[in-house]
């Protein structure tokens, strides 16, 4: 059972399911009390055997839905990002052939057939290119969460299992060298202040990313006031989940870094902003890429490389799936797997040991000397 309004529309609409079938329609009022009554007497008849007073009606295709899933996001209690995320994520799908399909007709074939574009302006000049794989996935996971939500509202029965791109930076580490390079190519001696600053944001957030596993916006949205000096961790208020919200440990390095850049302030943002509206920092990405070109470091590393740099090292090192889980805000256990990089050396060492062992058996054979 479900009622809801309609855009541009005071009467409530019904949408419910029986025996597989869906039924959905106008209630002809904006009473919620009449509207609920009104249902429920069309759910009875839809139970009757061969009842005719209600007719079943098909999935909508994938455009039609977008209107209600939309208004779900914009009265949802979403952060305005992941609003805006799923309103750009739809616009990158409204091109594709997925647009005009029967929701319940969608596959994964076809969300992995449909290459996605989006417009993009420089010097006044706007083009049309192929998105990349983030923007790829920022469409497949609109789509996704859409056809959760049909699911949820019982427009369909099952949500295709969607494969996301593979996307450089949540699977690329910063080995030790390439972070000595990146920290060294920020010491470098610079005479202006405005870059000399963007320098050290860069080389703070950097070693936090690298620290904690902070997720970027995470990092630029910290306060000074959530940092527990005494016991070394950062309380996180954000993200879409209870998980997301969390401590984080404070490594020494990190520490070091902390007190540098807050000084003796009690309160306020730790990457604060003139420029933005928000007061904070938004982004290192331009400074950041700037950076990675003059050093030469590969353009695979961007800076959620950090996030799963410690990830995969807090993983081998300690183990703790669980505690390494809920350090990076993660709800579910499985989201580790793409953490769990097992060095290749502990094999080796095996397999040379074995070798070793059957070779000295093998010339103990042909001397004709004992086995111990």
């Amino acid at each position: 059972m479900a009622l809801y309004r309609r855009k541009n529309s005071s009467a409530y609409w019904y949408d419910f399911t029986v025996d597989g079938k869906r039924y959905r329609g106008s209630t002809e009022t904006s009473k919620i009390t009449q509207a609920r009554a009104y249902e429920s007497s069309l759910i009875s008849k839809a139970k009757e055997s061969g009842s005719e007073a209600v007719r079943p009606v098909r999935a909508p295709v994938l455009r039609d839905h977008a209107i209600r899933f939309l208004d779900w996001v914009t009265a949802s209690k979403l952060e305005p990002n992941s609003k805006r995320y799923y309103e750009y994520g739809w616009k990158l799908i409204t091109a594709t052939p997925l647009a005009g399909m029967q929701i319940s007709r969608i596959t994964p074939d076809d969300a992995e057939a449909v290459r996605f574009h989006r417009t993009v302006e420089k010097d006044g000049v706007t083009t049309t290119i192929e998105c990349s794989a983030q923007y790829t996935n920022q469409a497949l996971r609109t789509l996704k969460r859409m056809l959760s939500k049909a699911m949820e509202w019982k427009l369909i029965t099952s949500v295709p299992k969607i494969k996301l791109s593979k996307a450089y930076g949540r699977d690329t580490l910063i080995d030790p060298a390439t972070e000595r390079t990146l920290l060294e190519g920020l010491e470098a001696p610079v005479n202006h202040g405005r870059t000399q600053r963007l320098r050290e944001q860069i080389r703070d957030f950097l070693v936090i990313a690298q620290d904690t596993g902070m997720r970027p916006k995470e990092i630029l949205r910290m306060r000074i006031e959530h940092i527990d000096w005494d016991n070394r961790r950062i309380w996180n208020p954000h993200g879409k989940t209870a998980k997301s919200r969390r401590f984080v440990p404070m490594s020494q390095r990190m520490k070091d870094v902390l007190e540098a850049r807050c000084g003796n302030q009690k309160d306020g943002w730790v990457f604060p902003s003139d420029r933005s509206k928000t007061g904070h920092l938004n982004s290192i990405a331009v400074g950041f890429r700037a950076l990675r070109e003059r050093v030469g470091v590969s353009n695979k590393i961007v800076p959620y490389s950090a996030r799963h740099t410690y990830g995969s090292f807090t993983m081998e090192a300690t183990g703790n799936i669980f505690a390494v889980a809920d350090s990076m805000g993660h709800v579910d256990v499985q989201s580790m797997k793409p953490y769990q990089h097992p060095r290749l050396e502990p094999l080796r060492e095996v397999i040379d040991r074995r070798n070793e062992a059957n070779s000295s058996r093998h010339i103990l054979r042909h001397t004709g000397e004992k086995q111990p």
